[in-house]
């Protein structure tokens, strides 16, 4: 997902009809009306309301539930009043105006129950077909009674089915919620002329407004162009999940938001907290860095888990460093490790080491076992599986099996010797 600007969803939100009409409601209220028990307004003042405001008696229960819920309205000691809120779409700033319609759209979604269809439009992503629309929210509600709604009666085919009763219902219930999110900017209600019916998705400012909701419930929702905002793992995170154009923007847009020493710290610990994607992709950002960067990649040479990465890195821009052979292997398994994480075990092995001949291949992998990484054996046995050279393939079971060995009588004192090998 991509986040529009604020001041652009503000605007959007300005002139959401449901939130217009909440405010005039709330000035046509004024300076006090006396309320119900229950907090409403009398039926003299309803029906006073409803024709000065020229709206339907069910727009003004709506327009008065976002009205009082929101601020426009204050309600107390048997009076309605004008609230600090109604001003705010005239003159309230971008953050006032989002406020006002964030609070909005929780009570719609609470009042209708469509939090279901509302996560479901956004993890969608793009524009769905009322009808399928329509037989979701039903079979949710429990009306279809695990059935789906069949094209025809039994014994007529093709024929439309008589809707239930509680079908009729249902539809016409998710008709005139779907038509109040759509008059408080929540969803676009548009045509598909290829399937010829009418679709519903999520606008940018219901795009903005589910995932507010979607992360304080704790889901995992990165987004772009709102990376300036997030640490380096969540920058890291996005970056998995967009093209080289858009990462390098969200790159350009973090770093823009923090000092150069700052930025590196912040990758440097995300690095060494995170996955082997995370680490390769957060020295991929320190190169954009550069030499500001220095201070805090030579302090991850004391990190175990960064201290191969930290010495090429180094080395790469013109510092000392010490790199071995055994550097260079925990870097080649915590390279694999990360692009098991993405891709396809054939895949990662076909990419792993494209210009080693098989020989040098086979020797190179028969010496892993000895790498002391997490996600060694996961790339043994990608190897074992996958690689098209019987020779590296068998190095890759031998290795697997003595790294396997080596973990299970590591609390014995044992160690593995290499005779009577049951690998072949």
């Amino acid at each position: 997902m991509r986040l529009a600007p604020r001041d652009e969803l503000a605007v959007s939100a300005r002139v959401a009809p449901l939130l217009r009409a909440a405010r005039e409601l709330a000035r046509w209220v004024g300076k006090g009306r006396p309320v119900t028990p229950e907090g409403t307004l009398t039926g003299a003042d309803v029906t006073e309301a409803v024709a000065g405001l020229e709206i339907s008696p069910e727009e003004f229960a709506t327009a008065w539930r976002v009205a009082t819920g929101t601020g426009m309205l204050t309600v107390g000691d048997g009076t309605a009043v004008t609230g600090p809120a109604a001003e705010a779409l005239a003159d309230g700033d971008a953050e006032d105006v989002l406020t006002v319609w964030d609070k909005a759209l929780t009570l719609m979604l609470g009042a209708e129950d469509l939090d279901g269809i509302a996560t479901a439009l956004y993890t969608v992503g793009g524009p769905v077909k009322m009808d399928a629309l329509f037989e979701a929210y039903m079979a949710a509600a429990g009306s279809l009674g695990g059935r789906s709604l069949p094209p025809g009666q039994p014994g007529q085919p093709g024929q439309p089915a008589s809707p239930r009763p509680d079908e009729h219902d249902h539809v016409a219930g998710l008709s005139s919620a779907l038509e109040a999110l759509a008059d408080l900017a929540v969803v676009d209600l548009g045509t598909d002329d290829s399937a010829g019916g009418l679709t519903v998705a999520l606008s940018r400012l219901g795009i903005w407004g589910m995932h507010r909701r979607l992360r304080a419930q704790g889901w995992h929702v990165p987004v772009l162009g709102n990376g300036s905002r997030g640490d380096a793992t969540e920058l890291l995170s996005t970056l998995a999940s967009c093209d080289i154009e858009d990462g390098e923007a969200e790159i350009a847009v973090w770093l823009s938001g923090r000092t150069p020493a700052a930025a590196a710290m912040e990758l440097v610990e995300a690095a060494g907290r995170g996955s082997p994607g995370l680490r390769g992709a957060a020295f991929a950002v320190l190169d954009r860095i550069g030499p500001d960067a220095v201070p805090a990649v030579r302090a991850a040479l004391h990190h175990p888990m960064l201290r191969a990465h930290a010495a090429v890195w180094l080395l790469e821009q013109g510092e000392d460093a010490d790199i071995g052979p055994e550097d260079r292997a925990w870097l080649l398994v915590d390279l694999g490790a990360g692009l098991l994480e993405e891709a396809d075990p054939s895949d990662v092995v076909a990419e792993l080491l494209p210009d080693v001949p098989a020989k040098a291949q086979a020797e190179l992998v028969a010496g892993l076992w000895e790498v002391r990484h997490p996600g060694l054996t996961d790339l043994l046995t990608a190897l074992s599986a996958h690689h098209p050279s019987p020779a590296v393939a068998r190095a890759a079971r031998k290795a697997a099996f003595k790294a396997r060995s080596r973990s299970a009588n590591a609390g014995t004192g044992t160690s593995y010797t290499g005779a009577d090998d049951p690998v072949g």
